[in-house]
């Protein structure tokens, strides 16, 4: 397996006051869902925000793009994120800050979860959508967020 190690400095982008259309700040995974292995933990949350004019069709040649090497691994160190662009899509998956270790994340991992819950769940409604594995999505608290916009 290859490991890439990506390494740039991005802005602290602060709250983004995500809601569900429901009105809760995020939701939570049962464990027992119809997506596709490896499937999300009790702790891993995901939310659907705001609207966009998002493309479906350029957030599926992201996922095209990442899954083109999907043997490759990626290696996030805290407060860095990695960044797709294609269109109108926006992919980024951002390591939390004051982590002593890099968030390493998989291709497949990556884009089983940008194509479910996030394009399917959010982006084909016409909202923006972020995933962590803490379900207070708009705190430091946990590893990761992965955002589609």
């Amino acid at each position: 397996m290859k490991h890439t190690a990506l390494l740039a400095f991005v802005a602290s982008i602060g709250f983004l006051g995500m809601t569900t259309a429901s009105g809760q700040s995020a939701t939570l995974f049962d464990g027992v869902s119809a997506i596709p292995s490896p499937a999300l933990e009790k702790r891993d949350a995901y939310t659907c925000y705001g609207s966009t004019n998002t493309s479906v069709s350029d957030c599926q040649k992201i996922i095209d793009s990442i899954l083109a090497d999907a043997q490759q691994d990626f290696d996030i160190y805290s407060n860095v994120c990695a960044v797709w662009n294609q269109g109108t899509c926006k992919v980024r998956l951002c390591a939390q800050p004051y982590l002593v270790r890099p968030v390493s994340r998989s291709a497949e991992w990556l884009a089983t979860y940008i194509a479910s819950p996030l394009l399917d769940g959010c982006i084909t409604k016409g909202n923006m959508g972020v995933l962590g594995d803490h379900p207070n999505i708009n705190s430091h608290a946990g590893t990761y967020r992965l955002w589609v916009y």
